[in-house]
């Protein structure tokens, strides 16, 4: 049986902060926040209901990923998903979870009838992505304010 074999798939809740939440993003950049700060964040983003994932191994968070569904204007009112922070904590990369998180939030998003499902990438992840089916699509712009 391999590291992530009995990983289990779930919606985050606030006590999962606790176990490890933030150990498992930092994978991507540094998190500054306390367990406090990250809770009201959390709550914050349930009420605007970004639904945020953890995988979960012996009550430890050990990857996430985030799900954005934005209904459109355009295509008859259709639906897109939008994944953000995918991340697994640096012990367990390398070991297939990060695909597994991106294809639990494909699935959401087919239950949802998302048309499309969308996400920026750093390049040197690109071949993660692809080997998963996503192609690369017009060209990522942004302003830091």
């Amino acid at each position: 049986m391999s590291e992530v074999d009995d990983i289990v798939i779930r919606p985050m809740y606030a006590t999962d902060i606790q176990r490890g939440f933030l150990a498992a993003i930092a994978a991507l950049k540094p998190c500054e926040l306390t367990d406090e700060d990250a809770v009201e964040v959390f709550r914050k983003r349930m009420r605007q209901k970004i639904m945020t994932y953890v995988a979960i191994k012996e009550d430890r968070v050990i990857g996430t990923a985030s799900l954005l569904i934005e209904p459109k204007f355009i295509h008859s009112g259709g639906v897109v998903g939008h994944i953000e922070d995918v991340a697994v904590h640096q012990g367990f990369q390398h070991h297939g979870l990060g695909g597994r998180l991106v294809k639990f939030i494909l699935d959401v998003c087919r239950q949802h009838k998302c048309y499309k499902v969308i996400l920026d990438c750093a390049e040197e992840v690109i071949p993660f992505y692809e080997k998963m089916g996503f192609h690369r699509w017009e060209r990522a712009m942004r302003i830091d304010l």
